[in-house]
C-alpha cells in the first residue's frame, strides 16, 4: 500500500491554505529587511509560479522555489547586494513551519497501527526538500512504519511522474497491479498511479470532486474510512 503523506495522512492546513507560501516568503523577507509591498510581490509570484509549473508540465520535475523567490523580487524591481542570502532566509524559514505545524489526522495513527505488519507500507510525497520532510517523518516515527518513504525533492521529479512511484515499488518489491495508493490529489495520486496500473483510493474530503469519481477504484471521505475497504 502506497499513501501520499499531507492531506492525507498528515495535515497542515495553515501551510495548505491557498497563499500561505507567499505570505509566509513575505514575512520573511520584510522581516529581514526588504521594503516590497505584500500586493506587488505576490502578483508577481503568481505569475513566476505559473510559468515554472508550465516549463515543469512535460516531465513534472521538481520545483526551485528559491528561483522562483528571487525571480520575484527581480521582477518588481527589488535590488539588494545580499538578495541571494534573503532568498535562502525566506525559504528555510518557510520550511522551517512544516515540522511544527504538521499533525495527523485524527484516523490516521489507528489505521496504520492497524495495517502495519499486514501490508507493505509505502509513502510517496511531493515536497521540495528532502531534509525538511525526514524531520517530519522523525517527528512522526514513520520510518518504524513504512517500508518505503520517497520524497519528490530527492528523487527530483513529482507525482504524477512514474519515476517516484516506481522508486516506492522497487523499494518495496511489489508490482504495480499488486498495489494500491491512496491520496486526496487527483492528477498526482489517482491519475499517476492508476497510469502505473496501481488500484486507486481517492479522498475527497467536502466531495467537490464528483467528475473525477470515475476512475479511482474507491473514493471517501476521510482516511480512516479506508480501513473498511482493506
Amino acid at each position: 500500500m502506497l499513501f501520499d503523506c499531507w492531506g492525507t495522512l498528515l495535515q497542515a492546513p495553515n501551510l495548505m491554505r491557498r497563499g500561505a507560501s507567499v505570505k509566509l516568503f513575505y514575512r520573511s523577507l520584510t522581516a529581514n529587511g526588504c521594503d516590497i509591498d505584500l500586493d506587488a510581490f505576490r502578483d508577481a509570484y503568481i505569475v513566476k509560479a505559473r510559468r515554472q509549473h508550465e516549463e515543469a508540465r512535460e516531465d513534472f520535475r521538481e520545483l526551485d522555489y528559491m528561483r522562483r523567490i528571487d525571480s520575484t523580487l527581480r521582477a518588481i524591481g527589488f535590488q539588494h547586494p545580499e538578495r541571494a542570502s534573503l532568498v535562502r532566509r525566506a525559504w528555510t524559514d518557510y520550511l522551517a513551519e512544516w515540522p511544527k505545524q504538521s499533525s495527523f489526522y485524527e484516523e490516521t495513527p489507528m489505521l496504520l497501527d492497524s495495517i502495519k505488519g499486514r501490508y507493505k507500507l509505502g509513502l510517496v510525497t511531493n515536497f521540495p526538500d528532502g531534509p525538511t520532510a525526514r524531520e517530519v517523518f522523525t517527528k512522526f516515527s514513520f520510518e518504524t512504519v513504512f517500508d518505503s518513504l520517497v520524497v519528490s525533492g530527492e528523487v527530483g521529479f513529482r507525482k504524477p511522474n512514474r519515476i517516484i512511484f516506481e522508486r516506492a515499488l522497487g523499494e518495496l518489491g511489489s508490482a504495480a497491479a499488486s498495489a494500491v495508493m491512496v491520496g486526496d490529489t487527483f492528477d498526482a495520486d489517482i491519475a499517476g498511479a492508476r497510469a502505473m496500473g496501481m488500484r486507486t483510493i481517492f479522498i475527497d474530503s467536502d466531495g467537490s470532486q464528483a467528475e473525477n469519481y470515475a476512475l479511482p477504484d474507491a473514493v471517501i471521505r476521510s482516511i480512516g474510512e479506508a480501513l473498511r475497504l482493506l
